[in-house]
């Protein structure tokens, strides 16, 4: 174990894993302030007129960002890295440990950098974003709890959102309101009416809701179907009345773990279960993977003075987006989709490192020659003077 340790943890891996982290670190930080500062903005309106103040907006904001960063990670990590590559290419000192055959250095520092991201990026998708989905759903719904406290006046109808009357008829000394009345206009499709002899706010498993009781639900279509429910008792939770018309996923709120207790305890895994997971593990080869490729790219010193033409940021970008948009469009068929991005990374970076490794046998072998002769060809039909290389 010393001798693994020393050989990892040489001073140069150390230099190494310090250069690569430094840029990562600090476009990961100006990035997620970046989607903080914007979330900040999109809320603004939303909040305040609810009648909360700055706190609320910036723990709102807070609790919206780990998503986005679990986004944003390997793309900040590549670009970081990219830079550090490029940083080393250009003061020599990438030469230098190739030809002292240092070269174990650069794989152990990539290595260490790989795992610490992969590993930061299971933490997030796994247990900071499922938490933080969740403690802003609770929060939502004791802001609609304020909310329909402070706005609802008895003997008055309130419009408490766009599309939405409420009206009650009084409080008594218990908190109980009398003469519920509710007409919900939101959803274009569907026009609702709720009528209620009592009701009271209540806290339920899956946050406050307002407990209906002797009263009638009426639905009605654009097509002029109508529908009429009465009821003893229904339960309504409060930020379907207060928030806009949205589909709800109690999966991403809970984290890894207790999916998987739950599945253990229930025997079956259902294929939204495996989804979600795959999804969140997914992260961590593709941290990797990203790191890999770019390794087998920038890790190798050349002599080349010309301009660049792509910028390896833009690069980087690019194949992030590409692999992202794959993978997911795969994952439509599969749970393990998530994964066929990351195994095309790790595959070309391979190739790309067997390119730098055997430049005699495949870089300069007789199919590069023969597609560099069909470009070539495909120039001078187009009218192009391309030379022979």
């Amino acid at each position: 174990m010393k001798r693994w340790f020393e050989w990892h943890m040489s001073q140069l891996t150390r230099y190494l894993v310090v250069r690569f982290s430094t840029g990562g670190l600090a476009l990961f930080i100006m990035a997620t302030l970046l989607v903080l500062l914007i979330q900040m903005l999109r809320l603004f309106d939303l909040v305040t007129e609810k009648g909360q103040g700055l706190w609320t907006l910036f723990g709102q904001s807070l609790l919206t960002t780990p998503p986005l960063s679990r986004q944003i990670l390997y793309i900040c990590m590549g670009v970081g890295l990219a830079r550090a590559l490029g940083a080393l290419q250009a003061s020599r000192e990438l030469h230098t440990i190739h030809i002292t055959r240092r070269v174990r250095a650069i794989w152990s520092a990539l290595g260490i950098f790989g795992m610490t991201g992969a590993l930061l990026a299971l933490l997030i998708s796994n247990w900071a974003e499922p938490v933080a989905r969740r403690t802003a759903s609770l929060w939502s719904a004791e802001i609609a709890v304020d909310l329909l406290s402070q706005t609802l006046t008895p003997g008055r109808f309130t419009d408490v959102t766009d599309g939405l009357v409420i009206r009650i008829g009084g409080r008594d000394g218990t908190g109980i309101i009398t003469d519920f009345f509710a007409d919900d206009r939101r959803d274009p499709d569907l026009h609702r009416t709720y009528i209620a002899k009592s009701a009271e706010i209540v806290a339920g498993t899956d946050g406050f809701q307002i407990s209906l009781r002797e009263g009638r639900l009426q639905a009605e279509k654009p097509d002029g179907e109508f529908t009429e429910v009465e009821f003893g008792r229904y339960d309504l939770a409060i930020d379907k009345l207060t928030d806009p018309v949205q589909l709800s996923d109690p999966l991403s709120q809970r984290d890894s773990l207790t999916l998987v207790s739950q599945a253990l305890r229930s025997g079956e895994f259902s294929f939204d279960v495996v989804h979600e997971l795959a999804n969140r593990l997914s992260e961590a080869p593709r941290v990797l993977a990203l790191v890999f490729l770019i390794g087998a790219i920038w890790a190798f010193p050349h002599g080349r003075r010309g301009r660049t033409y792509f910028p390896p940021e833009l690069i980087v970008v690019m194949v992030a987006f590409a692999e992202r948009s794959f993978s997911n469009f795969e994952a439509r068929f599969s749970p393990w989709g998530f994964l066929s991005g990351p195994a095309l990374m790790f595959g070309a970076g391979l190739l790309i490192l067997l390119l730098h490794l055997f430049p005699g046998r495949i870089g300069g072998g007789t199919y590069v020659r023969a597609l560099q002769g069909a470009l070539l060809a495909g120039a001078k039909a187009f009218g192009g003077k391309g030379k022979s290389p």
